[in-house]
């Protein structure tokens, strides 16, 4: 009777299973994400935008008080405001109407644009405002909201006697104030609550203080001067002040948070070449002062305020910050032709940076500024950078007296070679602006927030030392202690990195550093002796504990709050929150854990709740809301409700051993209607270690150049993701013997394998991986490599194109893992070099090489294309043109086009299904664009 009742069971559940679809390319598109999650300040309201992979978004916002959503079509980038009253968000236009204005050819300028609305949360109006250029909230306790358009005609608001904004007419006009309103953009200051809202018409630049009391403005008078004016208006008093005006350039308008301090930069230049002043005024002076220009003492002669860098104050206002440069020269009219010009770039021995490094930063190097110092209540300017130290750290919300500079230069040329990217570290006294080195060649280097300790990690022993510049004393933080406070997972040619610093207790009383699972408190002065925050239950148990910091703008961690840790169980993948303090003296205490993915914490500014996510392969990362005790959890949002409709995913982590001795893992994914009794083909992907990834939801999607597990296995695929350790010098062979005894364990103990329908597909590292293995074994049936290095000889010496970098410092020191140059260990080169053994290849192999990939040349592609094809052996190449290293989001059809064609590729190899024409016969160029070969 039992077995019968088991029977009916697994029948009904079979049963179940079939009725479910499997998930094909034109299900893509309707699958959603949430992105852009936030919480209200009072922690009430949650927004989030709910958008399919292609087509019309919606932004949902959640009243947790009531229970209910508002759905709100095409809003996205919404605000709260900081006193929760209201949401302000732009709107897109409909991709619908978006598509065809374009198919009719509508210039690019007239477009459907965005545009914008306001949700009043307390009495539910929304209001919307058309030709949207921009808007902005202020940060703290305010109800305002500035709203930037382009030209619209005004009318009379009968309350406030200024003026409103409403769609232009067509009514005609002189041609040139015409020309002159269409480039014109306004500005409209609304209150949503009260409906206060104020006109500013021609508006340059805008800008909030940070307490929402005073908003800056920088506009153009409507008279033949065509001057520029500063305004203030006072959301308190509903005034607008003329600060200045003048018949010159104005820009970069900065306040202090309490928005009684403001400055802006001036030119009376009419060239393109312009050079600045700079601006100051407040409450007392009303009309500002020039405090800066070419002249000014403390700046470096003949620099001047640039127009590249932004002009700040501190937190606390004591302070204004700007960037220098030397006085830009003005170039006259070039009197000789381009065609008579020599074009070249010319690479020199000599040079500090190669030209192609050189050449991607050249706009960043013509708009290089220097950090300089105004001391408000002294009326002192310290120049802080300059060409020999031109990085500068500030604390402290840039409150602090100190700050730490940096100097990379004398290391840049062994930048090509090198993985490191040390500099030469001075602290700066912002008081007197006396420089004091304090290091030289050194990388992971931080100041504290107090600015005493210059704190860093020496790569010579694996050390924390902290400098205390004070007692000119330099203090070993972590030599007497007996764990590694460095990666000690790492495989490659390098000194691993630290794993880094979780922030620094109150008056850098102490400093919390991290070990693989635990974390330290540390007393930088070396007086108190070292302690384990986490009293050592993360090795232990094998948990990795991580400070959550949910408070951007804590300098400090707090010594009397409640901490929230994050910990991850190596052994059993679980994670989980954690609560302790840096008083305790118990273990951290678990609040909440499981098998799953947890992220997206976002805490409510006001209270003591917080939003988050956790996810499986099953479930969406869906918002969670609760308080910081994680009890009474609610779930808030539901992505994609049609997935209980589709055959799906599940997953089984494995374990084996290797013939060398090592254990392994990898992650097995399985259709969810998986017959035990039936045999399955295989596509095994694989990068370098992925096994933690085991309860990351994946949703189905076109490939940007890997496989899709859900989606494969919705289509009785198994997928195999094998983690990978790898030896120094053998790269391949690594991944060889961690690839093939996971593909062999699996086929030994799981009969439902299919061992003559295999297959492979990596990107970029894994790419190479690919075409490595093909050389080796004729095990795989199929195998697609998407950005391959094919000939580590021809890559070594070539150029990473997106960043201008030599390929060099990858070989002898991080991933590609050789270890040494070229012409030291030649045969390490070419052993680990797929296109050298190309005569052994017998897997068709399926190629995506982009021509404008900026990470893999894609002549390595060509290389082992051109080889296959020359021995007569099956293989084809993708080229998607214009396109990097991998395919965009925004390029729809190009990723559909991948998907469909490696499908199609695995489908006929490993499934027996008839080719495609393009794998028949190619797509020859003159049809190009015509067919596509499916």
């Amino acid at each position: 009777m039992k077995k019968t009742i088991l029977f009916v069971i697994l029948l009904v559940s079979l049963s179940a299973y079939s009725q479910k679809k499997e998930i094909s390319t034109s299900d893509f598109a309707n699958w959603n994400r949430i992105e852009n999650r936030m919480i209200s300040n009072d922690g009430s309201y949650i927004a989030y935008e709910l958008n399919p992979q292609k087509g019309d978004g919606k932004l949902i916002i959640r009243s947790l008080k009531i229970g209910m959503n508002d759905t709100l079509p095409l809003g996205y980038n919404a605000v709260f405001s900081p006193n929760s009253d209201f949401i302000a968000f732009k709107l897109k236009p409909a991709e619908d109407t978006l598509r065809k204005a374009k198919l009719a050819e509508v210039k690019k300028d007239l477009l459907p644009k965005d545009s914008m609305a306001v949700l009043n949360l307390k009495n539910h109006t929304l209001e919307k405002f058309p030709k949207l250029l921009s808007f902005s909230v202020p940060s703290e306790k305010a109800s305002w909201v500035a709203i930037y358009t382009e030209f619209q005609e005004p009318v009379k608001d009968s309350a406030s006697q200024d003026t409103l904004l409403k769609p232009a007419t067509n009514k005609k006009t002189n041609g040139n104030k015409k020309k002159t309103e269409k480039e014109r953009k306004d500005l409209l200051v609304v209150n949503p609550i009260n409906q206060q809202r104020f006109h500013f018409p021609r508006v340059e630049e805008y800008n909030w203080s940070k307490n929402g009391k005073s908003l800056g403005i920088i506009s153009k008078t409507d008279d033949s001067t065509k001057a520029f004016a500063l305004l203030r208006f006072d959301t308190q008093t509903l005034l607008t002040d003329t600060i200045y005006k003048d018949t010159c350039t104005l820009k970069s308008i900065t306040l202090d948070e309490t928005g009684t301090q403001w400055a802006f930069l001036s030119s009376k230049d009419t060239v393109k070449e312009k050079v600045f002043s700079l601006q100051y005024g407040n409450l007392k002076t009303q009309k500002p002062l020039q405090i800066a220009d070419t002249l000014t003492s403390g700046i470096h002669k003949g620099w001047a305020p640039s127009e590249f860098d932004p002009v700040y104050f501190s937190q606390d206002g004591t302070k204004l910050f700007l960037g220098t440069a030397p006085k830009p020269i003005h170039k006259p009219k070039d009197a000789v032709l381009e065609e008579d010009k020599p074009k070249l770039d010319l690479w020199s021995w000599t040079d500090n940076e190669l030209q192609p490094v050189q050449l991607k930063n050249l706009d960043k190097e013509k708009k290089r500024t220097f950090l300089a110092l105004y001391r408000v209540i002294e009326k002192k300017w310290v120049q802080l950078a300059d060409s020999g130290l031109p990085n500068i750290q500030l604390i402290n919300q840039n409150n602090g007296e100190w700050a730490l500079a940096s100097n990379p230069k004398p290391y840049q040329r062994q930048s090509s070679w090198e993985d490191r990217r040390p500099a030469d570290y001075s602290l700066i006294d912002l008081k007197t602006g006396i420089r004091k080195e304090v290091l030289k060649a050194q990388s992971h280097v931080m100041i504290s927030p107090t600015g005493r300790f210059v704190l860093y990690y020496q790569f010579e022993d694996s050390c924390y030392y902290a400098y205390d510049h004070k007692l000119n004393k330099t203090i070993p933080l972590t030599k007497e202690l007996d764990v590694p406070f460095y990666d000690e997972l790492n495989d490659m040619p390098t000194e691993p990195d630290p794993y880094g610093v979780a922030g620094w207790a109150e008056d850098d009383a102490f400093v919390l550093i991290y070990d693989r699972f635990d974390i330290w408190k540390i007393d930088p002065k070396g007086m108190v002796l070292p302690e384990q925050l986490t009293k050592g239950e993360g090795r232990k148990h094998k948990t990795r504990y991580r400070y959550l910091k949910l408070d951007k703008e804590l300098v400090f961690i707090p010594n009397k709050k409640d901490l929230l840790l994050t910990g991850f169980n190596e052994d059993t993948y679980r994670e989980g929150y954690y609560s302790t303090s840096l008083s305790s003296r118990l273990p951290p205490k678990e609040l909440f854990s499981g098998d799953i993915q947890l992220g997206h914490e976002i805490k409510a500014k006001e209270t003591s709740c917080l939003i988050w996510s956790q996810q499986t392969l099953q479930n969406y990362p869906e918002i969670q809301f609760s308080p910081l005790t994680f009890k009474n959890i609610q779930k808030i949002s539901t992505a994609n409700p049609q997935q209980d409709s589709f055959n799906w995913a599940t997953v089984e982590l494995v374990k084996w051993e290797t013939a060398t001795g090592d254990t392994l893992r990898g992650l097995l994914y399985k259709p969810e209607n998986f017959n035990p009794g039936q045999k399955y083909p295989m596509l095994v992907y694989y990068y370098e270690r992925n096994s933690e990834e085991i309860h990351r939801h994946i949703l189905p999607y076109p490939s940007h150049s890997i496989i899709n597990p859900t989606h494969y296995c919705s289509n009785g695929y198994l997928v195999f993701i094998p983690d990978i350790i790898y030896r120094n010098g053998y790269p391949g062979q690594s991944a060889y013997d961690a690839i093939m005894s996971g593909v062999n364990f699996l086929n030994e103990t799981r009969n439902y394998i299919d061992i003559q329908r295999i297959g492979l597909q990596g990107q970029s590292w894994g790419g190479y991986q690919t075409a490595f293995l093909i050389t080796r074994t004729p095990l795989f049936a199929a195998a697609m490599a998407g950005a391959p290095v094919s000939n580590m000889t021809s890559a070594y010496g070539g150029i990473r194109w997106e960043s201008g970098m030599s390929r060099m410092f990858q070989y002898e020191h991080t991933q590609s893992r050789i270890g040494a140059t070229l012409w030291e260990k030649p045969n390490l080169y070419i052993e680990n070099s797929p296109l050298f053994y190309a005569p052994n290849i017998t897997t068709p192999l399926l190629i995506m090489s982009n021509d404008n990939d900026g990470a893999v040349p894609w002549y390595q592609g060509i290389e082992l294309f051109t080889a296959l094809r020359r021995l007569d052996k099956p293989v084809w190449m993708l080229n998607y043109n214009g396109m990097g290293h991998n395919l965009e989001p925004k390029y729809w059809a190009n990723r559909m086009d991948l998907t469909l064609r490696m499908m199609q590729f695995f489908d006929h190899y490993l499934k027996n299904k008839p080719a495609p024409g393009w794998m028949k016969n190619g797509i020859p160029a003159i049809e190009k664009g015509d067919k596509l070969g499916y």
